[in-house]
């Protein structure tokens, strides 16, 4: 509910942003959601029904809802703590990116000059 009420309705059961714009969902923590008792992870079903079928079902009257000109883009560490294993099958919608852990004098050469410009 929180993607659609960002978007318009095109037409019947059709939503998006306004015609000629994309729509960007950034999804921070994506391995965060607690698994189930059968090892699913609810809010990620969600999402992978709806890379793999392209469509959501509104909860008052069933109908599917479709949504165009949107693109994900998420954000997840590494699995430990409360941080859960995310499976492949939706992981396979991604395209992966991984950073290796700054040493420490870069880190602090990169937020220094940070501060820099900020204070300019």
């Amino acid at each position: 509910t929180v993607v659609l009420s960002k978007l318009i309705k095109r037409k019947r059961s059709v939503f998006g942003p306004p015609i000629g714009k994309h729509c960007l969902v950034f999804i921070d923590d994506m391995n965060m959601p607690a698994k189930e008792i059968y090892g699913a992870q609810p809010p990620l079903e969600l999402l992978r029904m709806y890379f793999d079928h392209g469509y959501w079902f509104d909860l008052k009257d069933m109908n599917k809802i479709f949504v165009e000109d949107l693109f994900f883009v998420a954000a997840m560490g590494p699995a430990g703590g409360s941080r859960q294993e995310v499976y492949a099958r939706f992981l396979r919608h991604f395209c992966l990116l991984s950073i290796n852990l700054f040493p420490e004098p870069s880190m602090t050469k990169i937020y220094s000059t940070l501060l820099v410009e900020a204070m300019r």
